[in-house]
């Protein structure tokens, strides 16, 4: 039992993952407040999650805002342009549920099915943006091909990130955990699942390398950046 509170001990981890959640949540809340900036915010969380499970960590505060600079330039082409599709998508579904024009109500299947694969895209697309240097057109192409090639964890990782957040959202009495935990915990469950993926990439674990790599638009070796 002592062992089990020691301060390297499991539930002194898990206390200080979940602080550190906490914290990345409030971060990239703030920093998304733009919208515009949104991207960076969200690469930064997965860059600084992925150096909590990698146990590499420092500074959350200074790597989220280092990150977060790095990522500017990166991240946002490829938020603003799933953020494009996704309020596209939402005005279809609006006219389309709404019965403007005579649209049939058929008509919402394409437009779930398209849904889905931008969502499928996106939880690929953000923490490839921070794991790895790659063009715009790189990302949106590595991540499609990802979705596709592991669809299993695709579709749980769309699933966290749809379902955690819309239910600590519109549930009353649960919205304080949204602000806590509802974006960076969903981020962390979708870490796990897309490491082994992103380790497979590089052909192996970089245990001793700092990131981001740099690796071709085909995706066939890396390098560190």
């Amino acid at each position: 039992m002592k062992n089990l509170f020691d301060q390297e001990g499991p539930v002194m981890r898990a206390l200080s993952d979940l602080s550190t959640l906490v914290f990345l949540n409030l971060l990239t809340l703030v920093f998304s407040l733009p919208i515009v900036t949104a991207g960076a915010a969200l690469a930064a969380m997965h860059y600084v999650i992925i150096e909590m499970i990698e146990e590499r960590g420092a500074g959350i505060m200074a790597e989220y805002w280092k990150r977060f600079k790095e990522n500017l330039k990166n991240a946002t082409p490829v938020w603003l342009i799933l953020l494009a599709a996704a309020l596209f998508l939402y005005a279809d579904f609006r006219i389309i549920s709404a019965g403007w024009y005579g649209l049939p109500r058929i008509m919402l299947v394409p437009i779930y099915a398209v849904a889905f694969l931008t969502a499928s895209i996106y939880v690929y697309a953000i923490p490839l943006t921070a794991r790895f240097v790659f063009p715009t057109k790189a990302v949106l192409k590595n991540a499609a091909i990802l979705a596709v090639a592991y669809f299993p964890r695709t579709l749980i990782m769309v699933l966290i990130s749809a379902v955690v957040p819309y239910f600590l959202f519109n549930v009353t009495r649960l919205l304080p955990l949204f602000f806590l935990l509802g974006i960076s915990l969903p981020a962390y469950l979708c870490a796990l699942l897309y490491m082994p993926v992103f380790e497979k990439m590089i052909g192996e674990k970089d245990t001793d390398e700092d990131r981001p790599w740099v690796l071709d638009d085909d995706n066939e070796e890396g390098k560190e950046g």
